[in-house]
């Protein structure tokens, strides 16, 4: 009888721990997301959105995503890595130029007439992270390594049709090393985060931008900067790696169940809907543009590149030299960055 007793007590305490256990594992678990570009820049709209109802759907409810744009959780886009890995956000989205540096590897695929695609360039900066950058990722969990579609010139006053017109202008670039690039052709270079280019643009602070047409249309650019400059052939001018990347103490507080969604919905396959989605927006905003009949749009025919890429080789040589000086590879890093994108190309045509 006692045993009997003690046993049936024994159950109402395990049901009870039982009940405690799964009502806790039901509790909403809410992902602040946070970045630097405008709420309707494609990234939010035609992924993160999606990507967030994904996410709440899998996990039946018991994940939410929250998206913050345009840094309204406060700081400035160059601490947006930061407030990822201190857990002041729980998810970030950020360039990794944001933070000279701090991802040298990465700077492999910033350098001149490097990316094609923004899908294939995506799936070969994914692949190249995982392979060369885990440990540049101490303390956050990254969910996805992309890069947009190869960016364009974008001019105010003075259009842009051959190397010579670049010869004194102000022009911001995205990164050290396309800063060092326009250096070399003669501009000034003017290193900014995207949230202030409107402004500088229209007072005249710069000259001209490189963008692709997605974030200058999104960023209300176009209106002002009205000469585009395109560079024809397979290798735009540039790209920039960037990262969607999770606080590594709020990833390992999860579930494992949990974890296995959000893993579902990180890695390569989502680099590559990243930069399917920046490819089609690209093209709508230039179809837009066009359609309209403003400004100009120029086109420098492949042929017509020889002193761009001559300029170009000279600052890779430049970047591989300065690696090398740092204890890395140069040469090894920017073959694989190259072989990738060429994979990839191949693979998504």
């Amino acid at each position: 009888m006692m045993t009997t007793k003690h046993t049936l007590a024994g159950l109402v305490l395990l049901s009870g721990i039982t009940l405690a256990s799964t009502g806790q594992a039901q509790d909403t678990v809410t992902l602040r997301l946070h970045h630097f570009a405008a709420p309707t820049t494609p990234v939010q709209t035609q992924y993160l959105e999606p990507w967030a109802k994904r996410i709440e759907e899998q996990s039946d409810g018991a994940i939410k995503v929250e998206i913050f744009p345009a840094m309204q959780l406060g700081g400035s886009a160059s601490s947006l890595y930061d407030q990822a890995k201190d857990g002041v956000v729980d998810i970030a989205w950020t360039l990794l130029s944001y933070t000279p540096n701090r991802f040298p590897e990465s700077e492999a695929f910033d350098q001149p007439f490097l990316p094609t695609t923004g899908e294939a360039t995506s799936m070969a900066a994914q692949e190249f992270a995982m392979e060369h950058m885990q440990d540049d990722f101490e303390g956050v969990h990254p969910l996805a390594v992309f890069a947009h579609s190869p960016g364009k010139l974008h001019t105010k006053d003075v259009s842009v049709h051959d190397i010579d017109d670049i010869d004194g202008l102000a022009i911001r670039a995205p990164s050290k090393t396309m800063n060092r690039y326009f250096t070399r052709l003669g501009a000034k270079s003017v290193g900014m985060p995207m949230p202030q280019i409107p402004e500088a643009i229209s007072r005249g602070v710069i000259d001209g931008l490189t963008l692709p047409f997605e974030s200058a249309s999104a960023l209300g650019v176009l209106d002002v900067a009205q000469n585009h400059t395109f560079f024809d052939g397979e290798n735009g001018l540039y790209t920039a790696m960037m990262v969607l990347a999770m606080n590594q103490d709020k990833y390992d507080s999860l579930s494992p169940e949990l974890q296995e969604v959000i893993d579902n919905n990180a890695g390569i396959q989502e680099a590559q809907q990243i930069g399917h989605v920046m490819d089609e927006a690209e093209q709508a905003a230039i179809d837009d543009i066009a359609s309209r009949g403003e400004g100009q749009m120029i086109h420098i025919a492949e042929a017509d590149q020889d002193k761009w890429k001559a300029a170009a080789d000279k600052t890779i040589d430049e970047w591989i030299a300065g690696m090398d000086a740092e204890g890395y590879d140069g040469q090894q890093l920017y073959d694989d960055a190259s072989q990738l994108v060429e994979k990839y190309t191949k693979q998504t045509q």
